[in-house]
C-alpha cells in the first residue's frame, strides 16, 4: 500500500490508494475470428478483421508506444501466417504475443477429442514460434470457453497462465483441471493445475460494447458512447484502487474495434485515468502471471 490518497465520488472521503496491476490486452483476430468464430467467408464482414491489421494494429502499437506501455496481444496462428507484417510490427515493438487458437477456434469445437484439442494448440505454437522464435507462455480461448481437458492440456504443453475463465475480477488464481458436470448436474470440481488464471469479463471488453453482429451463436448490436464504456472501466479501476490490494485489472481489446478514431480516444483516456495513480504500474500478463506465481510459491515457503 502507498501513501497516495484518492477520493472517493459521494462522500468526499478518502482512502490510502492500494498497488495494483493494469493488463492492456489486445485479440488480434483479423479475419480468423470470422472465419473460425462466425463461419462468415464473404469479402464485406472479412474486410472488418482486415481493418484491424491495416489500421488497428498501427494505431495501438503508436498508443502504446507514447506511453511506453508494454501489452500482451493475443494472436491466432492464422492471423500471423496472413499478416505477417502487422504480427511483426507488434513483436518488434516488445509486446507479448500469446495464443489465441489457430482459426479463432474454440476449444468447445473439440468436445470429446483431446487429441484434436492438442493439435490445435500445438499448431498455433508452431505458427507463433515462426514468427517470434518464441513459445508462447500464455493462453486465451477465443469465445471465452474451455473444455474439461483444457487446462490439463495447456499445463502439459507448458503454458504458464491462461485468460479464459471468469471466476473472480481482480484475483488471479490457479486454474482446475478436469471440472465436469456430472450426469445427475452435480458439478465436479478438479485438482489445481500449474496454470494460472488470469480472469476476463465481458464488461472489460470493447467487443461485445461496441461491434454490430447477428449471429445464432453470438448477437451484439450495442455500438455504445465511448463516453459509457470509459465510466464502466475507469470506475472499475477505481474500485480496485479503493478497495483490492494487488488486484489486476485485466482489460480485453480488439484492434479491428478498438483502432476506429474515437476509440483509440477512450483508450488515451483510460491510461491517463490509470495514470493519476502512481500505485498502478501497467505490465503484460506473463509479468503479472509470474508476479502472482512468485507470491503463491513464497506465501506456499512460510513456516505455519
Amino acid at each position: 500500500m502507498t501513501g497516495a490518497t484518492v477520493t472517493r465520488t459521494g462522500d468526499g472521503g478518502q482512502r490510502p490508494a492500494h498497488s495494483g496491476t493494469v493488463c492492456l490486452t489486445f485479440d488480434f483476430d483479423a479475419v480468423s475470428a470470422w472465419i473460425g468464430a462466425f463461419g462468415v467467408r464473404t469479402p464485406g464482414v472479412l474486410s472488418r478483421g482486415e481493418y484491424g491489421a491495416r489500421v488497428g494494429v498501427p494505431r495501438v502499437i503508436e498508443v502504446l508506444g507514447q506511453h511506453d506501455i508494454r501489452a500482451t496481444f493475443f494472436v491466432p496462428g492464422h492471423t500471423l501466417d496472413t499478416f505477417p507484417d502487422a504480427a511483426r510490427l507488434i513483436a518488434d515493438h516488445g509486446h507479448e504475443i500469446a495464443h489465441h487458437g489457430y482459426v479463432h477456434e474454440s476449444p468447445t469445437k473439440y468436445l470429446g477429442d483431446p487429441q484434436a484439442e492438442r493439435a490445435m494448440y500445438e499448431r498455433g505454437i508452431d505458427a507463433i514460434e515462426r514468427l517470434t522464435g518464441r513459445r508462447p507462455r500464455g493462453y486465451r480461448s477465443p469465445g471465452w470457453d474451455l473444455t474439461e481437458e483444457s487446462i490439463g492440456l495447456l499445463e502439459d504443453l507448458g503454458f504458464e497462465y491462461d485468460s479464459s475463465l471468469a471466476a473472480d475480477d481482480y484475483h488471479l488464481y490457479f486454474a482446475r483441471r478436469g471440472d465436469s458436470v456430472q450426469p445427475d448436474g452435480s458439478l465436479r470440481f478438479g485438482p489445481p493445475s500449474s496454470v494460472v488464471e488470469v480472469p476476463v469479463s465481458w464488461s472489460w471488453d470493447d467487443f461485445p460494447q461496441f461491434e454490430f453482429v447477428s449471429h445464432p451463436g453470438f448477437t451484439t448490436s450495442s455500438l455504445a458512447a465511448p463516453s459509457k464504456v470509459l465510466e464502466i472501466w475507469t470506475q472499475d479501476v477505481d474500485y480496485m484502487v479503493e478497495r483490492i490490494p494487488n488486484g489486476v485489472f485485466d482489460l480485453t481489446c480488439h484492434p479491428q474495434v478498438i483502432g476506429r478514431g474515437h476509440r483509440i480516444m477512450l483508450l488515451e483516456k483510460f491510461i491517463a485515468h490509470c495514470r493519476q495513480y502512481p500505485s498502478l504500474t501497467f505490465s503484460t500478463v506473463e509479468e503479472a502471471a509470474r508476479n502472482f506465481r512468485k507470491g503463491a510459491e513464497a506465501s506456499a515457503a512460510r513456516p505455519a
